[in-house]
C-alpha cells in the first residue's frame, strides 16, 4: 500500500474525489498544496446494491485505457476564473486611462 491523502474541494461545486501521493504540505494560499500534480488520481467507488457497502479505489488509468493525470476541474476553472479576472481589471483599467486623458 502507499501513503496519500484525498483532497477536498467543494466551493466549485461537485466533482469527482482525487488521491494525492505523500503527504500534504501546508499552503499559505489554498490551505494545502499538491506537490506532484500529474499524479493526482481520480478516486472510483463501487456500492453493494444490497447492502450499501461501498469501496474505492484510485484507478490511475479510465475504462478505455488513456492514463489519467493533471489538474483537477477545480483548479482549472479557478485557473480560468483568475485569468478572466486578470484580463477584466486590465480592460478596465485601459478605459479609465482613455477617459482621463479624454479630458
Amino acid at each position: 500500500m502507499e501513503s496519500g491523502w484525498v483532497p477536498d474541494n467543494t466551493h466549485a461545486g461537485l466533482q469527482q474525489e482525487n488521491w494525492c501521493p505523500g503527504e500534504p504540505q501546508p499552503s499559505f494560499w489554498t490551505g494545502l498544496k499538491v506537490e506532484k500534480k500529474d499524479i493526482v488520481i481520480p478516486v472510483t467507488t463501487f456500492r453493494c446494491p444490497n447492502c450499501g457497502y461501498l469501496e474505492s479505489y484510485a484507478i490511475p488509468q479510465s475504462q478505455n485505457g488513456v492514463l489519467v493525470s493533471g489538474r483537477s476541474s477545480s483548479q482549472r476553472q479557478l485557473a480560468f476564473v483568475l485569468i478572466g479576472l486578470a484580463f477584466l481589471l486590465i480592460a478596465f483599467g485601459v478605459a479609465f486611462l482613455f477617459l482621463i486623458r479624454a479630458k
